[in-house]
């Protein structure tokens, strides 16, 4: 009920600051466009993804580290899925969740329990190979290790687009009149639900 009405105020008070940001900018694309290209330019900035992407697009070995220390993530591994495991089966409390979760949302929290219970059985097997034997996870870890390259899908990302801006600047008055009015309607109606709450 607490977290419901706190997303129900996030979400109102986003909606509010959009509508006025959207009243703002309608006006400024009827009455002063010159202004407006002008925050456009500056804010229009050209950031390259390059840097940023060759920290993520480099491969990274970690075998070393978990073959070395493997009975010590083994026990770890295990130890975690043991204490999910225990929680779930014997000691979960539902009187103490239904205080936080109202009974309409009960699903998710049934299907966040179910995807814990079903991982934390092969993790718990894993953790148990781990500690004792982990050669007996190289094929698997062979054949999983695959390297993945974000090169085409940061290109995409990559590139200058002003289709959309061109486009809005070009019919600057249908989209003012549209963000007008579209952010003066979200405000009545949020005038009106603050009245009547």
């Amino acid at each position: 009920m607490l977290i419901n009405s706190v997303l129900l105020q996030v979400f109102l008070v986003s909606l509010g600051v959009a509508a006025c940001l959207g009243i703002l900018a309608g006006i400024l694309m009827l009455f002063r466009h010159e202004q407006l290209l002008r925050l456009n330019q500056y804010f229009s900035r050209w950031m390259s993804t390059d840097k940023f992407g060759e920290q993520f697009d480099r491969p990274r070995s970690t075998e070393r580290f978990f073959y070395r220390h493997h009975r010590l993530v083994g026990a770890a591994l295990l130890f975690g899925a043991m204490v999910v495991l225990y929680t779930f089966l014997f000691s979960y409390n539902l009187r103490k969740i239904s205080i936080v979760i109202t009974r309409d949302n009960w699903w998710w929290l049934d299907a966040v329990v179910g995807m814990l219970l079903i991982g934390s059985v092969p993790a718990a097997i894993v953790g148990l190979i781990m500690f004792s034997r982990p050669s007996l996870l190289r094929d698997i870890e062979n054949s999983a290790n695959r390297w993945i390259s974000t090169d085409r899908l940061l290109q995409w990302f990559n590139g200058m687009r002003y289709s959309a801006e061109q486009s809005i600047l070009q019919h600057r008055r249908l989209a003012g009149v549209t963000l007008l009015f579209g952010g003066l309607y979200i405000m009545t109606a949020l005038g009106f639900y603050f009245i009547h709450w």
